[in-house]
């Protein structure tokens, strides 16, 4: 009795084997016979594509996993390049830990941006050294702030902010507030 797991191959012109299944997946699918090569067992009729009998498995492209890393970089870097200035003056404005202009500065706008500004505004502060900050040790300080609004009807206009802070040593964390409206 002839075994169903026999199978010829038609290769270079001429009939070889006997093989079986996992033979023929493996000769196929490790390039070393074609696709199109024909397979022959008895009780069949005529030969057969190989891949009627076995699946061909594609390799993955050896390009797929460092383009896909590549643009996964460079959307990363098109995300920090339009989101990262935000992030670092949201950073640097909630966190201050320190007893100093800078900190106190820092802090102040965060001030603002949360309770002086009309809703859907935006602000651009003037840099540190435009602004005024006076520390009144042991922990106050008076921060003068100004800057351009911009408002939701794309209006601009010069505003100035003074706004009183406190620093607790303990936690090290400033607090302050309200910003009243001071001269542009």
């Amino acid at each position: 009795m002839i075994s169903p797991e026999v199978f010829y191959l038609h290769l270079q012109g001429e009939q070889r084997g006997p093989y079986t299944i996992p033979q023929i997946d493996h000769l196929l699918n490790s390039g070393l016979i074609a696709e199109e090569t024909l397979y022959w067992r008895e009780g069949l009729e005529q030969w057969q594509p190989v891949t009627s009998l076995v699946r061909l498995r594609r390799k993955a492209n050896p390009w797929t996993k460092p383009l896909l890393i590549l643009g996964l970089l460079l959307l990363l870097t098109a995300i920090l390049q339009f989101f990262g200035s935000i992030i670092l003056i949201g950073w640097r404005e909630t966190n201050q830990h320190e007893y100093t202009e800078r900190a106190a500065y820092w802090r102040a706008r965060s001030i603002v941006r949360q309770n002086a500004l009309p809703e859907g505004a935006i602000v651009e502060f003037d840099g540190f050294a435009e602004q005024e900050v006076e520390l009144r040790p042991p922990t106050e300080a008076a921060v003068a702030l100004r800057g351009e609004i911009t408002l939701r009807n794309g209006e601009s206009q010069q505003s100035a902010w003074s706004v009183p802070m406190t620093f607790d040593p303990r936690v090290r964390e400033w607090s302050g507030g309200p910003a009243r409206p001071g001269t542009p």
